[in-house]
């Protein structure tokens, strides 16, 4: 089993990287392959709406997008954090999703395959974790019509210094679980269809 993890914190090793680490740390104890990927590391360009890829299932664009369309379709389940700027993602994290439309058909109907379990990763400064619960509902709605089956979203508050998540034990435990959760609900389900 894969799970991929990417990062949209400009921040190396902050929070929202510290936080993702631990769901795949979770993930690799229980047993599962995993990836980490810092999505401000990548060369990537703004989607252009050019819909090259409503016909040729790739995007026009040559930059570091490409290996990542077959790294995501390779996954089973992925992992995406980030912090919140103005009350939504990063601007490196709402640039890697644009430039997700390759993973739509012309219809909108999705082109993965195996349909992964999303866990959805948040830190912020605000000290309410529910402030910006809508924007997060309505990003989990839009990455299941993508084919993603969101499994968890984290959400992790009062971050403002680079560390300060390690200090929430609780938020980090259920992190780690979480990523457990995922690889072994994969795992499970492989080892049943292998018994039928």
């Amino acid at each position: 089993m894969k799970v991929i993890g990417f990062s949209g914190s400009p921040r190396k090793d902050a929070n929202t990287d510290r936080l993702v680490r631990q769901v795949l740390a979770g993930a690799r104890e229980a047993g599962a392959e995993t990836k980490f990927i810092r999505i401000a590391d990548l060369k990537i360009s703004g989607c252009t709406s050019c819909y090259h890829c409503k016909t040729h299932y790739t995007c026009s664009i040559k930059d570091d997008m490409q290996a990542i369309y077959a790294v995501i379709h390779g996954a089973d389940a992925c992992v995406i954090g980030s912090p919140v700027y103005m009350g939504q993602v990063s601007g490196q994290t709402k640039i890697f999703w644009d430039r997700l439309l390759p993973l739509f058909n012309a219809d909108f109907s999705t082109r993965l395959k195996k349909h992964p379990a999303l866990v959805m990763v948040f830190t912020q400064g605000q000290t309410d974790t529910g402030m910006f619960k809508p924007y997060m509902e309505n990003t989990k709605q839009v990455f299941g019509f993508m084919g993603f089956k969101t499994r968890e979203i984290i959400v992790a508050g009062a971050m403002m210094e680079k560390a300060d998540v390690d200090k929430q034990k609780d938020l980090m435990a259920r992190a780690k679980e979480t990523g457990a959760g995922l690889a072994e609900a994969e795992l499970t389900a492989k080892a049943f269809k292998t018994d039928k």
